[in-house]
């Protein structure tokens, strides 16, 4: 890419349009940019990274405020480059977002940002996210890969020199796009943490069902079970030998039951005997008590007979009553009617009397009936004005309603372009803001981003410094249980000392007791013995010393074990607390200091920052959601206040329309109302309508049919009164002769009952109501007589029975062979309970042993996954012997490539004396490396970090590495086309010397065919350089012109 034309608009210093022309070089391919500090010189570099990318050259310029102060407000701000490429020319435009002057009234509008891109062939592409894309498709590169090899910002790529491990990485992540690398190391240690989770969790579920195995009184297997390390492998072993035993038992119970079943019938059967010989010997004795107590109310029963004949006889005599009573109750009935008859005969004559006075009076209205005939004829009369009245009334009502509606309309109307006008007012509000809040977005989604990345920082450091805590708390407690270990370790040395040293002397003396003078000894040869080995007591046997020996190195192993644990916690630590270092120090700039702070103390300090920062984080987010609703409403905005403005006018036209019409007919209701005034004096009100008038002839028809009605109804109650009174008068007669003759017969059944009561031989009329009794009392006291007689014959046959089927039979006592059968059952019942018991053991165990079978083949499968991934995800992130991790392997690599193209110019302008390389020497502790700069000084031949050089020196290496960057960038982007450079500042710090190399090395690259731009105040550049573009600052802004 080389830049041919460049235009800025109210850029940064330059208030109105300058054309910066790069063809005016021609074949200079290295200029100088100078000027006042201020004039503007790096705002050309601005320009052409606004232009490419949307965004200025530095880190420290913000891509919204390089509007110009200087510019009037009708001018408006925007870039533009003609570039070439390949021997192809593109035309970009880029306009900022800005305040811009309305085109009609007072006051500004806000712009987004817009861009659009000429294409060699004539095509043209809009929108700024569409132009971003075919821009970065054109060059092949990035904006931050762009500033690394076209463009050195001030300040910017002396950050690559001077930058730890993990700043270079970061840098080198966004120029090589390595982030696959990472992403490949987090997803290994994310695997590896799932697959151990899932591996614990079935432990647990396998360990759960440990638990549930039914142990019984096998204590081994209680021991096991109950273990705090459980050893899976023996416990499926007890548990099997368990099932076995019980299974055994279990055979053995069913044939002890099988006996006691046996044993159970035998006495069954016994009981059931003496039973039934109990029950006869009972029967016999309860019919021989029924029988006596039967015997004794025979004469009971004699006397009952005699009671049922004389009630026998009365029954003749209660025919003859109930005849009597039927006369009697007949005699009542007729007099009953007799006096209903006289009653009757009194309410006719008073109906009589009433119905005449009645007569008299309707006869009496006669003039009232002719009155309403009269009035009847005039309404009638009165119909057809009256239906006249009712039309035109009809025809006022409806020309006000329509009247009124039009009014109606009118002022809804009036009130919807009122409205309407106030929507239109607002939304105009509304657009305004929807346009503004396209700038706040922009700037909020990067406070967002930003405050992101601390919060993650934040929470990793939280974690971080979790886990050291922890880490310093498991080792002071395993330390503290240590200590005591060692007292019991060293405690038990000493006596294990003590008793082999006891060994060993005590096997001297043995020797020492056989031994003569003359005769060789069999452990030195010797045949003089001057002074042997005594004999002590207490000597231990060998066997003794070789069991103490055994639990000693049980105890040396345990402590060596222990004091592995303990070392490899304090690497941990150790590691851990280097990378707390490094964390804290990386949040120092937004957290504060935090050395000071303990790490206890640092966990509530970060969650109450943590907090904080999520809070305002969560507002800015809710922010953001608010700023997006009010973006999208914009196009809606828009069509809005296009709709309101045409419907407004159409609403004002039709109005003129509307309140010429209603002032015609207004003219046209007042003349009709006149008319009807006119005619409603010829009419009563009561009557000014058809329904009024009909209703009123009604009414007097109504009242007339009524008099008529009324008179018509007299008469005939007249006539009905009198014949009833003639009809009740004859009905009383009839009834009193009715009485007489009831009385005459119920004297003559009296006579008949008095006889008959004497014919059947009862002395009177008492005797016979004390035997008289009812047809079923006879009827059941037979029964009674009968049954008796009957019940007694049958007891004595049943009797007479059961005396012979107990002859020679004795009661048999029970209770013993009860008790026998229930102490049978109960042995029975403990035993089955025992059986259920094992066999619920046994389907327990089964089951649980299966699912701990079938879940440790699942742990099997899980440990061999993470044996394997585990292994990848370690070395992959860092943890091995060169403690680098997968990204920063390939990193490495690209940078060794970096520092070879850095070494062949800084061998130049350094002469030979410095060599930058890579570290490769491991720090101390944990701590991830591999990107670490050092340079080599051939004078002293040592190696010492970057950061010693001095300022002329750190700038060659800055420039150096910035050139072997942009020469491995360009190598590894397909071969991209970069004709360009530009460099802002640093010759200043260079000797003369040093400053001929620099400039040789630039002059080198544009004699490959590069455009070279610079940006400095040292003098020796402008002889040294012929062509210049000089800026130049004023108060109405800057201008610049090249001068060749």
């Amino acid at each position: 890419m080389r830049p041919l034309k460049l235009t800025m608009s109210a850029f940064g210093p330059y208030a109105g349009v300058e054309i910066i022309d790069f063809e005016k070089l021609k074949d200079k391919n290295i200029f100088l940019i100078t000027g006042p500090t201020g004039a503007g010189k790096t705002t050309i570099f601005d320009a052409l990274s606004y232009a490419l990318f949307g965004e200025a050259s530095g880190s420290s310029r913000d891509k919204d405020s390089l509007r110009s102060d200087f510019a009037l407000p009708e001018t408006v701000t925007y870039i533009e480059l003609e570039f070439g490429l390949r021997g192809k020319v593109y035309k970009i435009t880029r306009f900022p977002q800005q305040e811009r002057k309305k085109a009609r009234g007072e006051g500004f509008v806000s712009k987004n940002s817009e861009a659009h891109l000429i294409l060699p062939d004539g095509d043209i592409i809009t929108k700024v996210n569409n132009v971003d894309e075919k821009i970065s498709g054109i060059l092949g590169i990035n904006k931050n890969q762009f500033r690394q090899i076209v463009m050195l910002p001030q300040g910017e790529f002396r950050k690559l020199l001077e930058a730890d491990s993990a700043e270079r990485e970061g840098i080198f992540r966004k120029i090589f796009g390595t982030e696959t690398f990472e992403t490949i190391q987090r997803k290994l240690d994310e695997q590896k943490k799932s697959i151990y989770k899932k591996i614990e969790e079935t432990k647990t579920k396998r360990d759960t069902h440990v638990k549930h195995i039914e142990t019984g009184e096998d204590e081994l297997l209680i021991k096991l079970v109950n273990a705090k390390d459980l050893n899976i492998t023996e416990i499926i072993n007890e548990t099997i030998e368990l099932i076995k035993k019980d299974e055994r038992d279990s055979k053995e119970i069913d044939e002890e039951v099988k006996e006691l079943r046996t044993s159970q019938e035998k006495v069954q059967k016994s009981i059931v005997e003496g039973e039934e010989i109990n029950r006869k010997l009972k029967e016999k004795y309860d019919l021989e008590k029924q029988y006596e107590l039967d015997l004794l109310r025979d004469e009971e029963y004699k006397q009952k007979q005699i009671q049922l004949e004389k009630g026998r006889r009365a029954r003749e005599v209660k025919l003859v009553e109930d005849s009597l009573r039927e006369r009697e109750n007949n005699l009542k009935l007729k007099e009953i009617q007799y006096k209903g008859a006289e009653k009757k005969l009194k309410e006719a004559e008073s109906n009589l009397l009433l119905w005449e006075k009645q007569l008299k009076e309707q006869e009496g209205k006669e003039g009232d009936r002719k009155k309403l005939a009269d009035s009847i004829n005039t309404l009638k009369n009165q119909q057809e004005k009256v239906k006249d009245y009712e039309l035109k009334s009809s025809k006022i009502i409806e020309l006000r309603e329509e009247l009124k509606n039009k009014d109606n309309y009118l002022k809804k109307v009036k009130l919807t372009i009122a409205d309407e006008k106030n929507k239109l007012e607002k939304t105009n509000k509304d657009l305004l803001e929807s346009q503004k809040a396209e700038t706040e977005k922009e700037k909020l989604d990067k406070t967002v981003y930003e405050k992101e990345l601390v919060l993650k920082d934040m929470r990793l450091l939280y974690k971080k410094t979790g886990e050291y805590i922890d880490t310093v708390d498991k080792h002071k407690e395993i330390s503290k249980s240590f200590e005591e270990f060692e007292k019991k370790y060293i405690g038990y040395k000493n006596s294990y000392e003590l008793l082999e040293d006891n060994f060993r002397r005590g096997q001297a003396g043995l020797l020492a007791k056989d031994l003569e003078e003359g005769i060789p000894c069999p452990v030195c040869g010797a045949t003089n013995h001057p002074k042997l080995a005594q004999l002590i007591d207490g000597v231990p046997t060998e066997e003794k010393l070789k069991e103490v020996k055994v639990e000693f190195e049980k105890l040396r192993e345990e402590r060596e074990k222990k004091l592995q644990v303990l070392s490899d916690l304090n690497g941990i630590i150790k590691s851990s607390k280097e990378l707390l270092l490094e964390l804290k120090d990386k949040q120092k700039e937004l957290l504060g200091e935090l050395s000071s702070i303990a790490e206890k103390d640092m966990l509530n300090y970060l969650v109450n920052k943590g907090t904080k920062t999520s809070e305002e984080l969560n507002v800015l987010k809710e922010d953001q959601v608010k700023l997006v609703k009010l973006i999208e409403k914009k196009g809606m905005l828009e069509d809005t206040i296009i709709k309101l403005g045409n419907s407004i006018k159409e609403k004002e036209d039709l109005l003129q329309v509307l309140e010429k019409e209603y002032t015609e007919f207004y003219g046209k209701v007042e003349s009709e109302e006149k008319l009807l005034i006119s005619i409603e004096k010829e009419i009563p009100q009561e009557i000014r309508s058809s329904n009024k008038l009909l209703l009123k002839i009604k009414e007097l028809e109504n009242a007339l049919i009524g008099l008529e009605n009324a008179y018509k109804k007299a008469q005939e109650n007249y006539n009905k009164a009198k014949t009833d009174h003639a009809s009740s008068l004859s009905d009383k007669s009839g009834k009193a002769k009715n009485v007489q003759e009831a009385i005459k017969e119920v004297e003559a059944c009296q006579y008949g009952l008095d006889n008959k009561i004497k014919d059947t031989g009862f002395e009177d009329c008492n005797q016979y109501a004390l035997f008289r009794m009812a047809e079923e009392e006879i009827t059941l006291l037979e029964k009674d007589i009968v049954e008796y007689y009957q019940n007694l014959k049958s007891l004595k046959d049943r009797f007479e029975k059961a005396r012979k089927d107990v002859e020679g039979l004795s009661e048999i006592s029970l209770e013993k062979l009860k008790e026998s059968l229930n102490d049978l059952k109960l042995q029975q019942q403990k035993l089955e309970e025992r059986e259920k018991t094992i066999y619920s053991r046994v389907n327990n165990n089964r089951k649980a042993l299966k699912e701990i079978q079938n879940i440790g083949q699942l742990i099997k499968d899980d440990e061999e996954k993470y044996s394997v991934v585990g292994e990848l995800a370690r070395v992959a992130n860092g943890d091995n012997r060169e403690r680098i991790t997968f990204e920063r392997y390939v990193l490495a690599a690209y940078f060794d490539e970096i520092i070879k193209a850095a070494n062949i110019r800084l061998n130049k302008m350094a002469v030979g004396r410095f060599v930058l390389k890579r570290k490769e020497e491991k720090g101390k502790g944990r701590k991830q490396e591999g990107l670490e700069l050092e340079v080599f000084d051939n004078y002293t031949g040592k190696s010492r970090h970057v950061k010693t050089l001095s300022g002329g020196e750190s700038f060659k290496a800055s420039l150096a590495l910035a050139l072997g960057l942009a020469d491995v960038v360009q190598s590894y982007a397909g071969g991209i086309s970069l004709d360009t450079m530009f460099v802002d500042e640093g010759f200043g710090t260079l000797d003369p010397e040093s400053l001929d190399n620099a400039i040789q090395c630039l002059i080198n690259l544009q004699k490959g065919g590069r455009l070279v731009g610079i940006i400095s105040h040292v003098p020796e550049l402008k002889e040294r350089i012929d062509a210049r573009l000089e800026i130049t600052p004023a108060k109405e802004g800057s201008k610049a012109k090249f001068i060749v």
